[in-house]
């Protein structure tokens, strides 16, 4: 009996001295947790591109005097917008290929493909590369369209 109590002790004790889940100081990041991480954010920024999008063209349609257009303007701070503008547009356009790619990812997952850890990281990486190549296909098409 006194046996059993000092087991009991001794595990409880290990339990409160251990941490229930890896701190993030020793957590080996993978590409896996990088690539769900990144699907989750560009979630959310999707989502509220499409708020700002939209506020953008109701606000906008009724707003700018033609007469008084920013392109007259020779202003330090129309360039600087417009540059910001072109950047957070490649970024969402980057947020859009990666959350399709990965998301025919997760669908293959969800008919129980890909889940061996060679598979699973190789698409992680293919994600991230076809996310990148149709961003630059896209910015240098549209850069294509508007200089030539």
């Amino acid at each position: 009996m006194i046996e059993k109590k000092t087991n009991k002790k001794k595990s409880e004790k290990r339990l409160r001295e251990n941490p229930t889940s890896p701190h993030l100081q020793i957590y080996k990041w993978n590409i896996s947790s990088i690539t769900s991480i990144l699907h989750r954010l560009t979630g959310v920024a999707l989502y509220f591109s499409v708020l700002i999008v939209s506020w953008y063209v109701v606000y906008y349609a009724y707003q700018i005097d033609i007469n008084e257009s920013s392109e007259s303007c020779d202003c330090a701070m129309s360039a600087i917008l417009k540059n910001l503008f072109s950047l957070a547009a490649i970024a969402i356009t980057f947020s859009l290929y990666y959350h399709f790619c990965n998301g025919i990812r997760h669908l293959f997952w969800d008919i129980g493909k890909g889940f061996e850890r060679k598979v699973a990281v190789r698409n992680g990486y293919i994600v991230v590369c076809l996310a990148t190549l149709f961003t630059i296909a896209t910015v240098g098409a549209v850069a294509y369209l508007k200089f030539f």
